[in-house]
């Protein structure tokens, strides 16, 4: 998952004059609360927004923020958070004043879910210091030759067809995940009918047309939950083709396999890979009792299936926590 949505919010925001300084865990060895990736926004009186660890070593990320934007010069920093804090990792920080027009085209490409690669260089011979856009969209991030990448992909977006209260703990949950949400109801009757808090955003769209209106991507979950098996079924029939990275149905193994023999008889299920996408009962098996807690495993799975994990215990993950693969470097002029 990203910072930027949060970063581009306060950086954007009216209240933070240019200029400002952009801070990035490029760099670790042993383990850090936060991975490579991570980053700051800070202004010239110290203000910031992100965070590069648990909270402690913001503070001091941002006065040496404010220092880079007295100076002008770019500086890295080498944590060590062994002696004081007792976590087993050195952390290393670059900041540098924010790039002229990253935040707008950063703005623009997320505005769009239009996946954008940045490079920071922080040691390298070849190139200068700084952060900047790379021409390609391979996958990251990775730091190779001291230039750490990063593909900042689509913003989460939850897209729940559904008019009933349980939806309300999963907008809920997923805006203080900084998602975006939407609200999908079959007529307008259905959208009047809602109370006057839930009405926004909610996008009034039959089956046929919702692919058209969220258009398919990695960061794209599509749940249903109409409660009724008709249009469950309907919706689905249009939604399961398409390549969403999360397709998911509220309801028990007996209404999956119902639905899954109405979408067979239709021939949608020649591609087995369709089946194996889809999600239901959705959720992980935490126990859930409640349309709170239900929500909690509802949004925990779709976060583990797109960071392609398995959402078992950590204590028994053997290995790292964070692999990165390694891609190429293409500069944009």
């Amino acid at each position: 998952m990203t910072d930027w949505k949060r970063l581009l919010a306060f950086a954007r925001g009216g209240d933070h004059p240019a200029p400002l300084a952009l801070a990035t865990l490029v760099r670790r060895s042993g383990s850090s609360y936060r991975a490579p990736g991570a980053r700051m926004v800070i202004t010239a009186d110290g203000a910031y927004a992100g965070c590069i660890s648990g909270g402690c070593l913001e503070e001091l990320v941002a006065q040496v923020g404010r220092r880079v934007l007295a100076t002008g010069r770019a500086e890295q920093l080498r944590l060590d958070t062994r002696p004081h804090f007792g976590c087993p990792g050195v952390l290393e920080v670059f900041v540098e004043p924010l790039p002229a027009g990253l935040i707008d085209r950063a703005v623009e490409a997320l505005a769009t879910r239009t996946p954008f690669r940045l490079a920071t260089v922080f040691s390298s011979e070849n190139e200068p210091p700084g952060t900047r856009l790379l021409k390609d969209d391979d996958v990251g991030p990775s730091e190779i030759d001291g230039v750490f990448i990063e593909t900042v992909g689509p913003q989460p977006r939850l897209v729940v067809v559904g008019w009933m209260p349980d939806v309300e703990p999963l907008f809920r949950l997923a805006e203080v995940l900084g998602w975006e949400t939407w609200r999908v109801v079959a007529s307008a009757e259905l959208r009047q009918a809602l109370p006057a808090s839930a009405r926004e955003p909610v996008v009034v769209c039959d089956p046929e047309r919702l692919p058209g209106r969220f258009a398919a991507d990695s960061r794209t979950a599509v749940l249903v939950m109409t409660h009724h098996l008709g249009r469950d079924t309907h919706y689905l029939r249009h939604v399961l083709p398409r390549d969403y990275g999360y397709i998911g149905m509220l309801g028990s193994r007996t209404r999956r396999e119902a639905v899954l023999g109405e979408l067979g008889e239709l021939g949608l299920l020649d591609d087995d890979t369709l089946s194996r996408r889809f999600y239901a009962p959705m959720g992980l098996d935490i126990g859930a009792d409640h349309p709170d807690s239900i929500a909690l495993a509802i949004l925990a799975e779709i976060h583990a299936v797109w960071q392609r994990r398995d959402a078992g215990f950590l204590r028994d993950r053997a290995g790292p926590l964070h692999a990165r693969p390694a891609p190429a470097l293409a500069f944009i002029p």
